[in-house]
């Protein structure tokens, strides 16, 4: 697990306890536990907002606890699903025009099929556990889109019917996993007015009850931001609500910077190189900046093309394909690259669902090319398997920068130099693996980047501590609290000054340091084992014994305590007979 697999999965304490899907009958104190806990308040605004997806990790946590690979292969189905779902919908949809030929229908669902599941932008959606946000909204969405243009080939109406209503339930749950399937009902409605030739007014009254779905997520938005706002409606902080509390930017800025942004997303569905779990991306506040302007160029060249294509050849369903792929994309992209201000400018999973327009639109117009010339009979399906086979490769390299946190930060850090996040997480990596020297050298680098990082000051006490630099602990702690002097009172900050001062041989304040710490916050873990520590160091074995169990029962997957506690235990036994043998003398 990784970088959010750690916030929204491995220390949420949301996803592991059942309760927490009973949210709406305590509404008001559920959007509000994490900010009483210390955590994050976004973590309750992202189970609010997804509890479908959280229901899976809650069910993948019960089969086999916080162990990655099922988690994994969750994703993996998903995406293989969701392959055969993209199929399926084209066929559907395809089928229903008589101008195309079924082997034009077959080429180009299949083509846009495999290109999507090969292609590794997909990489961020599927490894990157956290983000089954974005497959299982892809998948409910095109379940929708395939239940919906289904019900169109039957003709009794109780089945109809039943396909209709599985298409709207098919909706809820896919907003309630995650807030891209807003655009369901807008891309339904338009697959069956431009492919289908269905009457837009007709278009509209079929998805009729896909419509009335849309103001699910906006109700959810407004009543999570008004609960943590204390009852104060603010559209701002509504809008705001999935930014965190930094807000690093206006939603004019996001919105202007999103142009670049997404014409990026098209260049690497094109060809995907400089893949990056956390780019830097520059912000601009201007529509006459140049890159904007050429962004805009690019978008508006793209919809103007196919809009003229489309009126050129009406009969040919494909022109029309074109044009309503080109509008998925752009359509599906808009929730999260304008309507929505993210706490961060660009993410590769963002483009998955997108990602279906473009490859779509791809195979469209290469079958136009394999039925439109002789050549291309051959030729464009060779294009298709060799792209799949280049594809196929770039997606398996891509994993193995996966493979380790130290090999995904390493590369982040490499393409995002500039990027203090990057440093400090390639820091926490090398810290895990037990490369200390490497790992505050990282959180050092990322403090010079951005001097008010507060994260990496912390993390780079610990790193001191664990490499017994103690009175450099006790200048970066001093360091920090002139950046804030808040965090004076942080748990975290108080135990890495008491493991310093103990090391200097201050050992009865450090220990009236960590004993104030656990009676404020019994739940602090660390202080616990650092008091079982010193309490064997000073031969007291049943404390130092009492005090990791307290540190077990807060992490009871920690390997370590296991040992500590058997090394413990056999020192208190020891300590019996020798007081036994005292008293018969």
């Amino acid at each position: 697990m990784v970088f959010d697999d750690y916030v929204y999965l491995q220390t949420n304490p949301l996803v592991k306890d059942a309760h927490s899907f009973w949210y709406l009958s305590e509404f008001h104190q559920f959007a509000n536990l994490p900010a009483k806990l210390g955590l994050p308040t976004d973590l309750a605004t992202n189970f609010i907002l997804r509890p479908v997806v959280y229901a899976t990790f809650h069910l993948n946590y019960l089969f086999d606890g916080l162990r990655p690979r099922w988690f994994r292969l969750v994703n993996i189905g998903i995406h293989t699903l969701n392959g055969l779902l993209l199929y399926a919908l084209l066929m559907c949809l395809l089928r229903r025009s008589p101008s195309l030929p079924r082997h034009s229908a077959a080429f180009i669902a299949a083509t846009a099929a495999v290109l999507f599941v090969v292609h590794p932008l997909a990489t961020e959606s599927v490894t990157y556990i956290v983000q089954r946000f974005t497959s299982l909204g892809a998948f409910f969405y095109l379940l929708t889109l395939w239940l919906h243009f289904a019900a169109g080939f039957v003709v009794r109406p109780t089945p109809r019917l039943a396909l209709r209503t599985a298409a709207t339930v098919a909706m809820v749950l896919g907003m309630l996993s995650k807030e891209c399937c807003f655009t369901a009902p807008v891309i339904a409605v338009l697959l069956d007015w431009l492919v289908v030739r269905t009457p837009l007014k007709l278009a509209v009254r079929t998805a009729l009850p896909l419509l009335l779905c849309l103001p699910i997520i906006p109700i959810l938005v407004v009543l999570t931001a008004w609960t943590q706002n204390g009852g104060a409606l603010n559209l701002g902080e509504a809008l705001n609500v999935a930014n965190l509390n930094a807000k690093p930017w206006g939603h004019w800025e996001y919105l202007v910077t999103q142009f670049t942004v997404v014409v990026s997303y098209l260049r690497r569905l094109v060809w995907p190189s400089g893949l990056n779990l956390d780019p830097e991306w520059p912000v601009y506040s201007s529509l006459l900046a140049w890159p904007v302007l050429r962004a805009l160029l690019v978008i508006v060249a793209l919809v103007a093309g196919a809009g003229m294509l489309y009126r050129r050849s009406r009969k040919d369903a494909r022109c029309a394909c074109v044009l309503a792929f080109i509008l998925w994309f752009f359509v599906s992209i808009a929730v999260s690259s304008g309507l929505v201000p993210l706490p961060d400018l660009m993410a590769e999973h963002r483009c998955y669902l997108p990602s279906v327009g473009v490859f779509g639109l791809f195979a469209c117009l290469l079958d136009r090319w394999r039925t439109g010339s002789r050549g291309g009979r051959w030729l464009a399906p060779s294009a298709v398997v060799a792209a799949a086979c280049a594809l196929g490769c770039a997606t398996w390299q891509r994993n193995q920068v996966w493979r380790s946190p130290v090999a995904l930060w390493e590369d982040t850090s490499a393409k995002s130099p500039g990027n203090a996040r990057a440093w400090g997480n390639l820091g926490a990596a090398y810290c895990t693996a037990e490369r200390y020297e490497e790992s505050a050298r990282c959180f050092q680098k990322a403090i010079r980047i951005e001097p008010r990082y507060e994260t990496a000051y912390l993390n780079l006490t610990s790193v001191l501590n664990a490499l017994h630099r103690s009175r450099a602990v006790l200048e970066t702690i001093d360091d920090l609290l002139r950046l804030d002097k808040s965090v004076e009172k942080s748990a975290d900050v108080q135990c890495n000054r008491s493991i310093a001062m103990i090391e200097l041989g201050q050992v009865d304040e450090g220990m009236r340091i960590l004993n104030a710490i656990v009676r404020q916050r019994p739940d602090h873990r660390m202080s616990h084992m650092v008091l079982g520590m010193v309490y064997s160091q000073t031969n007291q074995p049943r404390q130092a014994m009492e005090q990791y169990r307290l540190a077990q029962g807060l992490a009871p997957e920690d390997p370590k305590l296991a040992p500590l506690i058997h090394a413990a235990e056999v020192a208190a036994n020891a300590t019996v007979p020798k007081q036994n043998e005292v008293r018969d003398r």
